[in-house]
Parts: C-alpha cells; structure tokens; sequence
C-alpha cells in the first residue's frame, strides 16, 4: 500500500498545483540553469585563456633561456657543453640577441623589441606558420644606387639592408608591406666622453620587410622585430657576444627540470629562466582568477536552492489539507517526504539539463555568437587589444562540466530536505481541523 500511496500523493499534489506556484517553479529552473550555463561557459573561456596563452608563449617564448650578466662571450662553447647532456626532446639550442629600439616608417614610428635569432639553429615553426605575407628569407638585400663625384665622374654606391620580419598589428602601426623599408634607430655610446654615461646620439640602420606574421597573440604581432644575430650584434655594437642561449623542447614541461640539470655545468653569473618563471605572476593571476569565479558563479546555483527551498515550502503550506488526507489514508513520514525531495530533484533536474545544454552550445560557439553581437549592435564583446588573442579562447573540459552538473543536482535534492521534513511532520488531525 505505501507505493499506491506514494504514487496517488504525487499525483494528488501535480493536479491541484496553482499558476503562481507554477510560475515560481518556472523561475526556480531558470535560476538553476542560468547558473549552470554561466559555470561551464566561464571554465570554458578560463581554461581556454590558460592552453591558448601557454600555446603563444612557448610557441614564441624560448622554453629555457641562458643569460648572463653583461653578455656571453662564447656562446658556441657554452652551446657544445649543454648537448653533452644528450637532452631527450631537445629541439633546438641557438644564441640570441635582444634589445629595444624604434621602427621608423615613412608614415610613422613605434617602440618594439628586437630579437636577433639563429635562423639555422632556431626552431621558427611559430611564425613559418602563421605569416601573412613574405616568407622566413633573412639574407641581406644590396641596393646600388648611382651618385656622382665631380661634375664628369659617376660612381656606384651599395648599400646592404638587413631583412626584418614583424607583426602584421605593427605592420599596420607603421604603415608598411613586404619589400617596404624602414629604419631601426638604436642608441650609440659616445666612447669619447667615458664621464657621460648615457647615449649622446642615435643611429639609423635601414631594413627591408621581409615577411609580416600573426601568432595571434597582441603582444608578439604588435611589438616584436625579428633579424638575425649577426645584425643585431652589428645595432648594438655586441662585438662577438650575444644576450643569451635559447633552449627548446618537445616537452615544455621538460624545461622546469632541464634547468637545474643544466645549471650545475655553469658558475653563479649565468642565470637561468624556463617560460613559466618569466611568466608566473600571470599564470598565478589566472589561476586565482579562475578559483574565484567558479566560487562567484557557484553562488548563483545556491541562490537559485533558495529559489527551490520557498517554492517547495509554499507547496507545502498550499497543500496542507492534501497532505493530511495521504497520511490519514496511510501514507508514512517517509512516503510524505519522498514527494517533496522528488520534487526538488525534477526541478533541478530540468535546471541542470537545460542549462547544461545551453551552456555548452554557447562555449562551442562563442566566436560566432561574438561576432553576431558586434555585427547588430556594435558591441565588441572581446577586444584583443585588451585581452592579448585576436578571438575568444574556449576549450570546453567534461570532467568539470559534469563536476558541475554532479554539485547542481546534489544542491537541489538537498534544497528539498527542509520542505519534506516539514510536510512530513505534519500532524493529520491538525491537518484536517477546520476541513
């Protein structure tokens, strides 16, 4: 008789349901859906913020440089001692050259880093792969231009121009395309005046663009020039040093542990930094991010509990009669209470399910749905001067959707408790009085 009984009360309690209580329902499933939707849509975009930036980074970054105070001396030395170790995965050891200047256009000009790079030993699969005009040609162009001596005497004069490659953001800064030059200007130490230690004057060194790429990071495409080594050594007036020794692995993660391996063959004025220890503050700051908005948003399925917990005690309190004629008919405590904890699970349920639905549509489609927003009302949801990518990052995980989905339901069976202990503690006779 207590599964007849059961079955009846639930049926007693859906046919005799009121609009209102309806309408509250209708608005306990939305608040459970919309906060599950919010939850897998921000996870989505943050774990994809965390592999498209770890993905830019080492693309460009190198996974370990070596540097030294002042500049190495003998780099190849120094190259030689580090493949002793056999490194499995090594990619590439190259020397490298960095340092600040301004890029000169005939339109307008711009700081950037320059990065004077080993094309021979460099892995450049980051930019081979993404250039938008040009291709990865760093040999050196001569242009022979006719001047005249005297009156009577005309001779020829050749001047050699360095290829540089740049972001197509930067490109669009200075107003220049492939077979364009532009001028790298670089301070010059004045050696006459040794007292003076700042720079007393610049110098122009001209470049020809061979190639324009986008990593799509807006860091890299607005701010960083490639050339070669010998060039660089040339605009800084290194001599023979270079800035450092760049190491890369199939592994990235291999960086972190190579790096103390590495460290012992060299003294104490070489210092070693892996991707991660040159951007850790950033990946930190991602991570609290993260842990803080999945607390945020989580809040907004346990408001949307609350929303379950009113709507079922006011069922409770509507249905008092109803309630006290299952238990004069038999039903026990138990049967009572099942009603109203079945009956918060189904209202989560539909939450969850729906918003499960809807959330995961939008993370996989969230580019699209962007570009829809920008075209009819101008918004630009996501723009990559200020958010570093040139398109939303979004890699959806399904252990964490359905870590979601798993605290959504168990919130709204618990919301149900507290309504079906108080329906099931009602007394019949106290129920049925003024009936």
């Amino acid at each position: 008789m207590g599964f007849e009984t059961f079955i009846a009360g639930r049926h007693l309690m859906r046919r005799r349901k009121t609009g209102f209580i309806s309408l509250i329902s209708f608005i306990s499933v939305l608040g459970v859906a919309i906060g599950v939707m919010a939850l897998i849509v921000v996870l989505a975009v943050m774990s994809g913020f965390d592999r498209e930036l770890k993905s830019k980074i080492v693309g460009v970054q190198p996974h370990l440089r070596i540097e030294k105070v002042d500049g190495i001396e003998d780099a190849d030395r120094d190259i030689v001692a580090i493949r002793r170790h056999n490194i499995p995965g090594l990619v590439s050891v190259a020397k490298f050259v960095e340092g600040q200047a301004i890029l000169r256009s005939t339109k307008n000009a711009t700081g950037v880093i320059v990065k004077g790079i080993d094309p021979e030993s460099e892995d450049l699969s980051a930019f081979e792969n993404n250039m938008v005009s040009g291709s990865l040609n760093f040999k050196d162009s001569v242009q022979t231009e006719r001047k005249r001596f005297l009156w009577f005497f005309k001779h020829k004069v050749e001047t050699r121009q360095g290829s540089i490659f740049i972001g197509e953001n930067l490109a669009a800064a200075l107003g220049a395309q492939v077979g364009d030059v532009i001028y790298m200007i670089t301070p010059i130490p004045e050696p006459e005046n040794p007292l003076v230690p700042l720079p007393m004057h610049v110098r122009s060194w001209p470049f020809l663009v061979r190639g324009i790429y986008n990593v799509g990071m807006n860091d890299f495409d607005t701010s960083l020039a490639l050339i070669t080594v010998e060039q660089a050594q040339r605009v800084y007036q290194m001599g023979s040093k270079v800035s450092g020794i760049s190491m890369r692995f199939r592994n990235v993660d291999e960086a972190e542990k190579w790096k103390w391996v590495i460290a012992g063959d060299f003294s104490s004025v070489y210092y070693f930094r892996s991707w991660y220890d040159m951007n850790q503050n950033f990946f930190q700051a991602l991570k609290v991010e993260k842990s803080v908005m999945t607390i945020l948003l989580a809040l907004i399925i346990l408001v949307a509990a609350f929303n379950i917990i009113s709507t079922l005690t006011m069922v409770v309190m509507e249905k008092t009669k109803d309630i006290g004629i299952l238990r004069a008919l038999g039903a026990t405590r138990a049967n009572v209470g099942k009603i109203f904890i079945i009956e918060g699970f189904s209202i989560g349920s539909v939450g969850v399910i729906l918003g499960a639905v809807l959330g995961l549509s939008l993370a996989y489609n969230l580019n699209p749905v962007a570009d829809f927003l920008k075209k009819t009302t101008g918004l630009e949801v996501f723009p990559s001067d200020i958010y570093l990518f040139d398109k939303i990052p979004a890699e959806v995980h399904l252990p964490d959707a359905a870590l979601i989905v798993g605290f959504a339901m168990i919130v709204a069976v618990i919301a149900g408790f507290y309504p079906a202990h108080r329906a099931a503690n009602l007394n019949p006779v106290e129920a049925l009085r003024y009936e």
